[in-house]
């Protein structure tokens, strides 16, 4: 059986090994989880290239602490970097989005308000919701014990995007009958981009903006799928054919 697994970015480090829980961590690995005093947990630390180190539960003396137990159990290193392009989504489907990127290890989320984007978000409710997301991500990342949890950016227009300051292996999914399939990519190098449109898809002015900006347009087949399932399963290609 896996172990609970804490953040301890979140956490307070102390002296001789120890580490002070937050209250939100807290409150889960012994309300939830009901883990007891001296349980086995596993603390992932984004330092270096990553670690993933066994600790014990000490709730003794009025507070939750982890103690460290002298044995690192791996140290991570992914040789693969997945960077999401995804258009804006009704909240189910980014909710979604969101839960299959913690699990296929993708990087980095940019959301994007397209021409067809049906969510349309002010200031406030975008730093609200970007939050909210950050918090699915983190929890999300930790079933499947990654030290590095995606990380995503508020959402932006499509117009006013930064789009040079992509990596240069871009893909876009797009339904065009002759575009290639997916099936053909093998990822080149460890920096991927991959985007995927709104319900509905790309507009004719984004699809053909995506290819002046270099991205390849790949197909996911003759199917017609959810954006969410298209998110799963490019990010799962790339994740299962990298080298």
């Amino acid at each position: 059986m896996s172990l609970p697994k804490i953040r301890l970015e979140r956490c307070e480090k102390l002296d001789g090994g120890l580490w002070r829980l937050d209250e939100r961590q807290a409150r889960h690995l012994v309300r939830s989880l009901r883990s007891c005093d001296g349980a086995s947990v596993e603390g992932l630390l984004p330092r270096g290239e990553g670690v993933r180190m066994l600790m014990m539960l000490d709730a003794r003396g009025g507070g939750f602490f982890l103690r460290e137990a002298n044995q690192v159990l791996a140290e991570v290193r992914d040789s693969l970097s997945i960077n999401l392009l995804v258009g804006l989504l009704k909240s189910d489907q980014f909710d979604a989005v969101l839960k299959a990127s913690s699990e296929l290890g993708v990087n980095s989320i940019w959301p994007i308000v397209c021409e067809r984007s049906v969510p349309r978000l002010s200031g406030d409710d975008a730093g609200r919701k970007t939050a909210r997301w950050q918090r699915v991500l983190d929890e999300g990342s930790k079933v499947s014990g990654d030290v590095f949890p995606p990380q995503i950016l508020p959402p932006a227009k499509f117009e006013d995007f930064q789009w040079d300051g992509l990596p240069g292996e871009r893909y876009a999914a797009m339904t065009d009958p002759n575009t290639p399939r997916i099936s053909r990519v093998r990822p080149e190098s460890g920096r991927i981009v991959y985007a995927v449109g709104p319900e509905g898809d790309w507009s004719c002015g984004e699809a053909a903006f995506l290819i002046e900006k270099e991205f390849k347009p790949v197909s996911l087949g003759r199917r017609i799928m959810r954006a969410s399932t298209a998110v799963i399963v490019g990010c799962g290609w790339f994740r299962l054919n990298s080298k």
